[in-house]
């Protein structure tokens, strides 16, 4: 099946430029080179790549009391959409998430998005950007990479495990792989990263198979490890899409930004939020950002990019 193709406009979901701290951050590394890119946002920079993992960066739309979905309906686009306010900052909105994901190697989200959004593709609606994907030597769309510690409830029937033009890759842990080759309907194969160097190799060798990346201990997957994979895999730059992923990220300061969207519409309750269903962190510690940029629709839609900061103690 082909990908879907999405129409933005330029001018309709065009962004003012408030604030700019790229220069004085030193942000050097160029991103897609992409004329839709920087007439819609700018010049799309990033800072130095690790030498052991890919940057890592979040994307999401809040209300302005940081709310993600509403209690009636979990699906998080539903934010940006309701702002009936804004109907052209909702398609911007939803335009930045392409655009990163454009720039992006990999997407990585949880089982549960796959579970609340069937026919997501994690793929690059844009045209524009996803031509300027495949003009610069790049696969159409970015790796999904799917993280279930549990290795359950993955519905395999999903689009995304049907279109040819995804790659799909599953981390799970120790005991979520024997749940997980219990229900996996697919054909799969093991990764063996004791030696990175031959990960490449393995998926090419293994090329019409899902290859599943297994770490950490019992029920607990390893960040850290699916990074050096994913790195060894030559994945520069990989885009967060799992609020509880992202969460667990910052725990571990593994999280280098967040780009976050608010739409100026108020939700109130316990819906949730990011990292809603995780331990909260600490008055003595927690981490700091400082904003990257800001831009502008209207004054009913503000688009934010912070950079985190971490160990920043009183």
């Amino acid at each position: 099946m082909a990908l879907p193709i999405v129409h933005f406009d330029t001018e309709e979901i065009r962004l003012s430029m408030l604030f700019d701290n790229t220069e004085k951050m030193g942000y050097t590394t160029d991103s897609l080179k992409c004329k839709k890119i920087e007439d819609v946002y700018g010049k799309l920079m990033f800072g130095d790549i690790p030498e052991d993992r890919p940057i890592t960066y979040a994307s999401y739309v809040m209300s302005i009391d940081g709310k993600i979905a509403f209690e009636d309906s979990f699906v998080g686009p539903l934010i940006a959409k309701t702002n009936h306010l804004d109907p052209g900052g909702a398609k911007a909105d939803f335009w930045v998430l392409n655009m990163l994901r454009g720039v992006a190697d990999g997407i990585i989200i949880g089982s549960g998005t796959l579970i609340k959004e069937p026919d997501y593709t994690g793929s690059v609606f844009d045209e524009d950007i996803s031509n300027s994907r495949i003009e610069a030597g790049l696969p159409i769309a970015p790796w999904t990479v799917i993280v279930t510690a549990s290795g359950t409830k993955i519905p395999f029937s999903n689009d995304v495990f049907v279109d040819g033009d995804v790659s799909i890759l599953i981390n799970t842990s120790p005991n979520g792989f024997k749940n997980l080759k219990k229900e996996i309907t697919k054909p799969y194969f093991i990764i063996d990263y004791t030696d990175m160097t031959t990960i490449k190799k393995q998926i090419e060798d293994n090329i019409s198979s899902i290859p599943i990346v297994i770490t950490g201990e019992g029920s607990n997957t390893n960040a850290e490890m699916l990074l050096k994979v994913l790195k060894a895999m030559g994945m520069e730059r990989v885009l967060i899409e799992s609020p509880t992923y992202c969460h667990h990220l910052m725990e571990t300061s593994l999280l280098d930004e967040m780009f976050l969207n608010t739409s100026c519409i108020f939700v109130g309750g316990h819906c949730a939020s990011i990292g809603g269903y995780s331990e909260p962190f600490t008055s003595v510690n927690h981490p700091h950002t400082e904003i990257v940029s800001i831009h502008m629709h209207s004054p009913h839609f503000i688009y934010t990019r912070h950079k985190l900061i971490y160990g920043i103690t009183k």
